[in-house]
C-alpha cells in the first residue's frame, strides 16, 4: 500500500491498531497472530496478488471468518466495466465488501462512512444485516 493510501486508511481506521504488510508471505505471517479482526487488501498488493491473498484466507479455517475489505484506489484510468468485474470477482474470492475509495473524497464525511461501514462489518451479522454493502454502494452521501 502506497504511504498516501496508508495515511487515509489510518485516518478511516483511527482508534484500531494496524498492521500493514506488502508482500503474501508477510501477510501470511500476520495472519498467525491471533487478534486479527478485519484485512484490507487493495488491488495492486504485491504486484496484484489480492487474489493469492483471498484464497489463502478462505482456505485457511482459522482465518476464514476474518471480514475482508477488498479496495482500489488510485487506479482512474479503470472502466466502470473493469471495476465491476473487480468487485464481483473479489466477492467470489470471499472479500466481504469492495471499496472503490476513489469514489469517495478523503474528507471528514466520507471517511465516517468508511468508517462506519467498516464498523457494521465487525459486528455480527445477525445485527446489522446487508449495512455495510449499502454504505459501499452509496458513496456520494445518497
Amino acid at each position: 500500500m502506497a504511504p498516501d493510501t496508508q495515511e487515509r486508511v489510518r485516518r478511516i481506521l483511527e482508534g484500531h491498531e494496524l498492521i500493514f504488510v506488502n508482500s503474501l508471505r508477510a501477510a501470511e505471517d500476520a495472519l498467525e497472530n491471533d487478534g486479527i479482526e478485519l484485512i484490507v487488501v487493495g488491488a495492486r498488493f504485491d504486484q496484484s496478488r489480492m487474489f493469492d491473498l483471498l484464497e489463502y484466507i478462505r482456505k485457511n479455517a482459522q482465518h476464514k471468518n476474518i471480514p475482508i475489505v477488498a479496495a482500489v484506489v488510485g487506479l482512474t484510468s479503470m472502466s466502470q466495466q473493469t471495476v465491476a468485474g473487480l468487485a464481483h470477482t473479489t466477492k467470489i474470492f470471499g472479500a466481504s465488501v469492495f471499496v472503490n475509495l476513489n469514489d469517495f473524497a478523503d474528507d471528514e464525511t466520507q471517511n465516517t462512512r468508511l468508517r462506519l461501514m467498516v464498523s457494521a462489518l465487525l459486528l455480527p451479522p445477525s445485527v446489522v444485516p446487508g449495512v455495510a454493502m449499502k454504505l459501499a454502494l452509496h458513496p456520494a452521501g445518497d
